[in-house]
């Protein structure tokens, strides 16, 4: 039993804790993208897509708890490292010098929880509707089979035809790129793949999977700055105060 209570207080651990929860959100930004590229598919697609995940019930939200806890255990490892390598070197380098690092490795923590912040900011606006609640109560759609739903397309257009919350977005999609073009690779030799015949696949795919994002979810609103993406009126007021 004290050699387990060890184990969970070790820094391994801790790196695992990290390692694991860091895939895991990975897993659902890949998932999360796919369903947001659907607005390129126009509101019938991504407003039905949106009435199946809310069709989920409960299991909709043991998978947010699940990801909500996920965050919260990678920021607390990250900062538990952090503090762990500043304990172990009490006194600082006089000259700091950073021969390998990149940049996104250098500011993981900070990359870390300006993602966090951004996440809590993104649930209140398109989850919660607390912000822009115009636009998320006062929105609906008539998909083909008849059923009146909440017009997820257009509240998006909304978001992004917003010049304050199309920057966030902007900068939020780049810290997010920055941290997995290191953090993913990083995971891999955490968990043990770290064989030579795996290695130049798995230094790969964190930058791999950056640019996709970084290509794919800025996608949106630049589509919709630019009026690629237009708003679909159905006969409702915010239509109106829209572009």
């Amino acid at each position: 039993m004290s050699s387990l209570f060890q184990f969970l207080r070790s820094t391994v651990f801790t790196k695992i804790v990290m390692a694991v929860t860091g895939l895991m959100i990975v897993g659902f930004l890949v998932g999360h993208l796919l369903g947001n590229l659907l607005m390129f598919s126009g509101p019938e697609k991504i407003n039905a897509y949106a009435l199946g995940l809310k069709n989920l019930g409960p299991l909709l939200w043991l998978v947010r708890i699940a990801m909500i806890s996920a965050l919260g255990l990678h920021v607390w490892s990250s900062i538990k490292l952090s503090n762990r390598n500043r304990d172990a070197r009490p006194i600082a380098y006089q000259e700091k010098k950073s021969l390998k690092s990149t940049f996104a490795s250098r500011t993981m923590m900070y990359s870390g929880l300006a993602i966090l912040f951004f996440v809590i900011y993104h649930l209140l606006h398109y989850t919660f509707g607390l912000i822009q609640p115009q636009t998320y109560f006062d929105n609906s759609y008539t998909l083909k089979s008849g059923e009146v739903v909440h017009n997820v397309f257009n509240m998006v257009v909304a978001g992004f035809q917003n010049p304050f919350i199309a920057l966030s977005y902007l900068f939020a999609i780049i810290f997010v790129s920055a941290h997995i073009s290191h953090s993913v690779s990083s995971a891999f030799r955490t968990l043990g793949i770290h064989n030579p015949k795996y290695l130049a696949l798995t230094s790969r795919i964190g930058p791999a999977l950056a640019a996709i994002f970084l290509i794919g979810y800025l996608s949106i609103p630049i589509a919709v700055f630019s009026g690629i993406i237009k708003p679909v009126c159905d006969n409702t007021e915010a239509c109106a105060a829209m572009k």
